[in-house]
């Protein structure tokens, strides 16, 4: 890219590359050897050796590479890249998916040789033990850690194929959802996701790993962008820089909850945990100037070009130190026994539900927490500019929107969500609420309505922006599938019978990001079956509204009899885990299990008759609207079906004279 008669050189970008690798590669070994072998006396068991240890965590870094240069290398074919005419990535865009591909084909391989590496790791085996025993098997069964491993690679393998057929940008928004789940498994049966408070420290990972997994690829491709004199540099620059911006905001303050779970203050500068954290915080700052410096300097040149590469070196450095901090045993659980309240819910409850209790005791959900609160926040802003335009907006859509996103919050954060992960009748509360309540009152608020008319359209010749990102997805073929209501109501039905009647539930419900995974599937499922009923918003072809109204009462029988066969039911659903509880207010699991069927047979009639009511009304205003629009026509026209009527009456009258 060339500044003011300075070309950037590919040699000074592979030199600046090399460095970091170098950096990152003294930073691991040096964080295993003053390790040692006192996570293995930690966790109890034997130590592997100095050189498997250093093989699994070279192989950890590369893989974690490998996936958040995949991601960040289709945020940047998704969102900084133009798209033709026929909705296809242009040059750079394809640019992007093959880094994706390649990247994504050393994230599958080294997520397949981590499946055994890391069930000796665990068990305290050398690599070569492990198989001179015949214990893979075993082991797998007996860690979640191999396991995340697996479903790392079945997605890498999505990612990695997708991105080397695909070619259309709805295709890799596709892909860029699936790479950002497969960066997520072994971080959620890490350190965070243990102990006390895990709740917390779930939910903070999410956003922190998902923010820190953006950075390396994203910049790597906006540095290669400017170096070959990609089309609209400084597009490419300005959103590639903001929404490394706002990634490293994320990381700041979801990585400030882990500290507070993880790393005690005293032993941040004694201990080689406490260090490496240090290092993630000083390249995060590091990041957050320079992007500031980046979006300063609009001209595109040689100069921004440097500062982006040394960027995505330093955000791999920060992503290989918070890697030699996974592998380590958290200070904050040092020497510390725990409940067994503590180890599967992260906090103890010492007294059955009150409506005091559920009232006042709040954990808030960082996930859909922050995601309900971050949806009043945008809404409101679009409200605003509406108005600040003169343009009208329905206060009831609203009202609507900011009622389901307070509802959300409640279900999740209050002692509802609270005593959700603890008492079957409780999460039936929460999973109705996200199901059946919280969707109606969301579809109702029109959200995308709202944001293509607060958004400008972009401008002939630039980027896409949000709106035309929104549209895509609108009209694409995987969102006519799965809101087509057939797909909406069997997704519906199968949400409870496929869940509470296998053993999946057993399976989610012990961990937190189980917790957070069925409520997300809950909300989801739910939007998407209301959507098609009394969505306000642009989609895919309706039914007439007789047909939504079947579809709506279609639904009635199969959530009536799931409740009436939960209350009729012998055995507990998620008996080990709710036994291992060990609530002493809670003994009779079999009863709490009938009322929590009682609560779904009978939770589904509001939200029923809510949604009939908008059904109706809607029905209503279309009818007036098409009547005003056939008077306004025969005013302008005349009734041509009605003089073609009277004409027949005048030539019989005629006929029989």
């Amino acid at each position: 890219m060339v500044d003011g008669n300075v070309q950037v050189k590919r040699s000074t970008v592979h030199l600046v590359r090399l460095v970091a690798a170098a950096v990152l590669l003294a930073l691991v070994l040096g964080s295993v050897i003053e390790a040692g072998d006192a996570p293995y006396r930690a966790a109890g068991t034997a130590y592997p050796g100095f050189a498997d240890v250093l093989a699994y965590v070279l192989l950890r870094v590369v893989a974690g590479l490998a996936g958040a240069t995949a991601l960040g290398a289709l945020v940047y074919s998704v969102c900084c890249t133009a798209v033709t005419g026929r909705g296809r990535l242009d040059v750079d865009g394809y640019s992007g998916l093959r880094l994706a591909e390649r990247a994504g084909l050393t994230w599958l391989l080294s997520a397949l040789a981590l499946i055994p590496m890391t069930a000796a790791n665990v068990g305290g085996l050398t690599f070569s033990g492990l198989f001179r025993i015949g214990a893979l098997g075993a082991l797998i069964d007996a860690s979640e850690k191999p396991k995340a491993w697996i479903v790392v690679a079945v997605l890498a393998a999505v990612v990695t194929l997708g991105a080397r057929m695909l070619l259309s940008w709805n295709g890799a928004v596709v892909l860029l959802l699936v790479a950002a789940i497969g960066v997520l498994p072994p971080a959620m049966v890490g350190n965070a996701g243990e102990g006390p408070n895990h709740d917390y420290g779930t939910g903070a990972m999410i956003i922190f790993q998902l923010a820190i997994s953006v950075l390396p690829g994203l910049l790597w491709c906006v540095a290669d962008h400017l170096r070959r004199n990609g089309s609209h540099a400084e597009t490419a620059v300005r959103r590639g820089a903001t929404i490394a911006l706002l990634c490293v905001a994320a990381a700041a303050l979801s990585g400030l909850v882990l500290w507070v779970i993880l790393l005690p203050w005293s032993d941040v500068f004694t201990t080689g945990y406490g260090r490496l954290a240090l290092v993630v915080v000083a390249v995060g700052v590091g990041l957050a100037l320079t992007m500031r410096v980046v979006l300063k300097h609009r001209e595109p040149g040689a100069r921004t070009a440097f500062l982006i590469a040394c960027s995505g070196a330093l955000s791999a450095v920060s992503l290989a130190a918070t890697v030699a901090m996974a592998v380590q045993p958290a200070p904050a659980f040092a020497d510390r026994s725990f409940t067994a309240q503590e180890v599967f819910l992260g906090f103890d409850l010492f007294d059955r539900p009150n409506l005091l209790r559920l009232i006042t005791l709040w954990r808030f959900d960082i996930v859909l927490g922050t995601a309900a609160l971050a949806a009043i926040v945008l809404y409101v802003l679009g409200v605003l500019r509406l108005w600040r335009r003169g343009d009208e907006w329905s206060r009831w859509r609203t009202l609507s929107w900011i009622g389901g996103c307070l509802a959300l919050l409640i279900a999740t954060s209050s002692g509802i969500g609270t005593y959700g992960f603890a008492m079957f009748s409780m999460h039936m509360i929460t999973h109705m609420a996200l199901n059946m309540f919280v969707p109606v009152l969301l579809v109702l608020g029109a959200p995308v309505t709202l944001l293509l008319r607060a958004v400008p359209a972009a401008k002939r010749g630039q980027v896409h922006g949000v709106r035309e990102w929104v549209l895509s997805v609108l009209h694409s073929r995987p969102t006519a599938v799965i809101a087509h209501p057939a797909t909406a109501l069997s997704l519906f039905v199968i949400s409870l019978y496929g869940l509470y009647f296998t053993p999946l539930f057993e399976s989610l419900i012990r961990y937190h990001w189980g917790h957070v995974l069925m409520n997300v599937h809950f909300l989801i499922v739910g939007y998407l079956y209301y959507w098609g009923i009394i969505g306000i918003d642009p989609g895919p072809r309706r039914l007439p509204h007789l047909g939504r109204l079947g579809v709506l009462f279609a639904v009635m029988p199969f959530h009536a009899f799931f409740g009436v066969a939960v209350m009729s039911m012998n055995t507990v659903i998620g008996s080990r885990f709710y036994t291992n509880l060990q609530l002493p207010w809670n003994i009779d699991l079999l009863a709490d299990q009938r009322v929590g069927g009682g609560i779904a047979w009978v939770s589904g009639e509001i939200p029923i008759l809510l949604v009939v009511g908008a059904l109706l009304t809607q029905w209503v205003a279309q009818d007036r609207r098409t009547a005003v629009r056939t008077d306004r026509k025969d005013d302008d026209y005349g009734d041509s079906d009605l003089a073609a009527y009277n004409a027949m009456l005048e030539q019989l009258a005629q006929t029989r004279r």
